[in-house]
């Protein structure tokens, strides 16, 4: 039953991250803090997102910016490893009320979509953008949206966005996973619950494909805002509940 559930909510949040840049796991996080506990949620969505998003990467491979790859990559290596052993060390709360506040400002920001850009972005920056974002995704388990407004103020839209996005967190994820199973927090219990999002996430990205081709660019980024919003919120209200 649990397992049905996880591919349920799988499915249901990779369709809509599909549409509007990612989120997906971040949106899985309450899910799987309420059906599995809130200290086994990093692992579960690090073993799903290892499995959708080579899904992923493989249906939008023609759109990968790799500029943007070959500087956000190293980055994302180093902080997912630093964050995936300081998860077995510490308890993740405050990072996820921080980032949940950042996330909910980039809405105001962006003026609720009215905004073009909000801040100067250039190739370099990406380095240090992978190490913290992926450090955080380590910690928390999921934090895709976190890379949301430096693509976009570098200029990188819709179907690019999802696929670089996919890959870069396609090699992240990997990293992340490897390090948990070094430090033992990784049960075949935990296994099957993340497998069995994953398979839900693959199913989640294969009906949605064909809508966002048909989703024009400002409706993508009107999505794309909605989900930070919707995905800090979430954090903020998992953070305040497990602090309380």
């Amino acid at each position: 039953m649990v397992e049905l559930l996880l591919l349920i909510f799988g499915a249901l949040a990779w369709y809509i991250s599909t549409l509007s840049a990612g989120g997906g796991a971040v949106l899985l996080l309450p899910v799987i803090s309420f059906i599995v506990g809130p200290h086994l949620v990093a692992p579960t969505v690090t073993i799903a997102k290892c499995l959708a998003s080579p899904y992923r990467a493989l249906v939008f491979w023609s759109y990968i910016d790799w500029k943007v790859i070959r500087w956000l990559t190293p980055g994302s290596l180093i902080g997912a490893a630093a964050g995936a052993y300081t998860y077995t060390q510490m308890s993740p709360d405050w990072i996820q009320l921080i980032v949940g506040i950042f996330l909910i400002s980039t809405v105001f920001q962006y003026q609720f979509g009215h905004r073009e850009k909000t801040f100067p972005m250039t190739l370099p920056y990406f380095f240090p953008v992978g190490l913290v974002t992926s450090f955080v995704s380590g910690v928390v388990g999921a934090m895709g949206p976190l890379k949301n407004p430096f693509l976009l103020n570098y200029g990188v839209e819709k179907e690019a966005l999802i696929a670089t996005k996919a890959l870069n967190s396609l090699l992240m994820q990997a990293t992340k996973l490897v390090t948990y199973i070094t430090f033992s927090a990784i049960s075949l219990e935990l296994a099957l619950y993340g497998v069995a999002a994953g398979i839900g996430g693959i199913i989640g990205v294969f009906f949605a494909k064909r809508k966002l081709l048909k989703v024009s660019a400002e409706k993508f980024k009107i999505y794309t805002l909605f989900i930070m919003l919707i995905c800090g919120l979430a954090l903020v209200s998992k953070a305040m509940v497990d602090l309380i």
